[in-house]
């Protein structure tokens, strides 16, 4: 299992966070069934960033933007 390269990283329910791999930001989502765990992409990821083990792998997360971040599409 990967770990998160940065080791203050927290998500947040409706953050939005970078992916490898992915062009645009993706957002995290609460899982209702499982304490501190986040959905993001198809992936389930732990609070810290921390991928569940999934097949395939879960991309690396590479940033998370602070709360109050809105995506703007030009």
């Amino acid at each position: 299992m990967r770990k998160s390269k940065f080791s203050g990283l927290k998500l947040y329910d409706r953050a939005l966070v970078e992916i490898v791999g992915q062009v645009r930001p993706q957002t995290a989502q609460r899982d209702e069934t499982q304490a501190g765990i986040y959905r993001i992409g198809g992936f389930a990821y732990r609070e810290n960033g921390t991928p569940l083990p999934s097949t395939p792998p879960a991309p690396s997360l590479l940033l998370v933007y602070s709360a109050g971040c809105t995506l703007v599409r030009g």
